[in-house]
C-alpha cells in the first residue's frame, strides 16, 4: 500500500494591517476629521516665539477670534444648510 502524504492546510492569515484597518486608522485623522480642518483655518496661531509679550497677544487673538467666529456660527446655525456648515465655519473663521 503506498502512503500519502497529507499536508495540512495552513490558512492565511489576514495583515496586522490590511486596507481595511489602515482605513479605519487614518480616515478620521484626514477626512471625516472636523477638527483637522477647523485647525487649519487658526494656522496663524502655530507660529512661534520666544518672547513673553508677543506670545501673550497671540493667545489673547486667537482666544478673541475663536470666541467671536463661535459667536457668529452659533448666530447663523439654523440658517446654514447642513451640508456646507463646515465651509460657512471656515470662512468665517477666516475674515
Amino acid at each position: 500500500m503506498a502512503e500519502t502524504a497529507v499536508k495540512p492546510q495552513v490558512e492565511e492569515k489576514e495583515p496586522l494591517f490590511g486596507k481595511k484597518e489602515r482605513l479605519l486608522l487614518t480616515d478620521p485623522l484626514n477626512d471625516n476629521n472636523p477638527i483637522t480642518i477647523q485647525v487649519l483655518g487658526i494656522c496663524s496661531a502655530l507660529a512661534v516665539t520666544t518672547l513673553v509679550v508677543p506670545s501673550f497677544v497671540m493667545a489673547i487673538a486667537v482666544i478673541f477670534v475663536t470666541a467671536f467666529s463661535n459667536l457668529i456660527i452659533s448666530l447663523l446655525r439654523n440658517s446654514i444648510p447642513t451640508q456646507i456648515r463646515m465651509i460657512v465655519q471656515l470662512v468665517v473663521l477666516q475674515h
